[in-house]
């Protein structure tokens, strides 16, 4: 079977390992609000072009409890992926992709561990730290999830945000942003964006000195990470970027044939794999 959970202290990890496990593996790491579920596109196609692929959830997301603490911050996240890659599945190489907040715990995790990975794929995602106005909004989402509760929120950042805006564009799209974010606990959503206060401040220059190769895809209506991805693009110069017109935050779920075909010409750039 594919899906398992691994228990390190009081932290119970859902994580599904798809594959043969003596090919490639590619960890998958998603955004607040999100779950395993959000990568089903990507793993059926990674797996036909040969990969082993991993994907699970954070705490305090569908399947993965909040464990004894109720609370974490960043590091919290990045210890969680080293225990569950090292410690239990022993992979010592691989690639990690990962949306928004996954894509930040891949830059930190690959920055610590530079002689565990050898690419990191940034979703709308960044290894800078945030500005505080960038993080003012969760004032009000938290307020919501806590008052409201977690279908309220669904709705509100459907309709409230600039960068879920073309999710309105297409049902299919809205109603699966619900389906996913709606399985997300309050005190996981809660939890996770007090997690963004603790991004190091160090991270993009410490993947200077690494041998990790670092590529990029960001919707071009996400505003808050094409301006993060520009600023990290004048530190690391060799990160490719591309950007996906037409498209915000969610570009996993609004485009992702155009993305896979992206990351599938990243992918191809990973030597000895």
């Amino acid at each position: 079977m594919p899906s398992s959970y691994f228990v390190a202290d009081t932290i119970k990890t859902y994580y599904e390992d798809h594959g043969d496990n003596k090919s490639y593996p590619l960890i998958l790491i998603h955004p607040i609000g999100g779950n395993v579920l959000i990568w089903n596109h990507e793993i059926s196609l990674l797996l036909k072009s040969g990969f082993r692929v991993i994907a699970y959830e954070i705490r305090g997301h569908n399947r993965t409890n909040m464990g004894r603490a109720g609370a974490y911050a960043m590091q919290d996240l990045v210890n969680d992926l080293h225990q569950l890659l090292l410690q239990h599945l022993n992979i010592k190489r691989c690639s990690i992709i990962g949306h928004s907040l996954g894509g930040i715990i891949a830059s930190m995790y690959a920055a610590q561990h530079p002689e565990s990975v050898d690419a990191i794929v940034l979703i709308n995602s960044s290894p800078k730290k945030f500005k505080e106005k960038d993080l003012e909004i969760h004032f009000k989402t938290r307020e919501v999830a806590i008052t409201q509760g977690i279908e309220a929120l669904a709705e509100y950042e459907l309709t409230s945000f600039d960068e879920t805006r073309d999710l309105l564009k297409d049902k299919r799209h809205s109603d699966f942003f619900r389906e996913v974010f709606t399985k997300t606990s309050i005190d996981g959503f809660v939890a996770a964006t007090i997690a963004l206060y603790t991004i190091p401040e160090n991270v993009a220059e410490k993947l200077q000195t690494s041998h990790c190769k670092v590529f990029a895809i960001v919707g071009s209506d996400d505003d808050v990470f094409m301006r993060l991805l520009k600023e990290t693009k004048e530190e690391l110069p060799e990160m490719e970027l591309k950007v996906l017109d037409g498209s915000d935050h969610w570009v996993i779920i609004e485009k992702p044939k155009e993305m896979y075909d992206i990351l599938m010409s990243f992918l191809g750039k990973i030597k000895d794999r």
